[in-house]
């Protein structure tokens, strides 16, 4: 067994982190945030939520995936807000 990293996983690996600490600043934001104006933070991701909805159901969208890919897309993103807005609540 090697302890070295393969350089096709490497690439992935280095992307993993980089989402991780984008996820971890964007987090702080969305606490800071909800610490601050929780209204105004719900009515956002309300309203994000609607705009994604509409977006993903049409062609003009993530042009690239077929409409079964659209709409599990969409699907993901909408249920990512909300348990994002979930666990801000909680944080909180």
């Amino acid at each position: 067994m090697s302890d070295a990293v393969d350089p096709e996983r490497a690439v992935m690996i280095r992307l993993r982190a980089r989402l991780a600490v984008v996820e971890r600043a964007a987090w702080f934001g969305m606490v800071h945030a909800m610490r601050t104006r929780p209204d105004e933070v719900e009515a956002y991701i309300a309203g994000e939520r609607e705009k994604c909805a509409a977006g993903f159901a049409g062609p003009k969208w993530a042009r690239d995936l077929t409409d079964a890919e659209r709409a599990m897309l969409g699907s993901e993103v909408d249920a990512g807000l909300a348990q994002l807005l979930q666990d801000a609540r909680d944080e909180v």
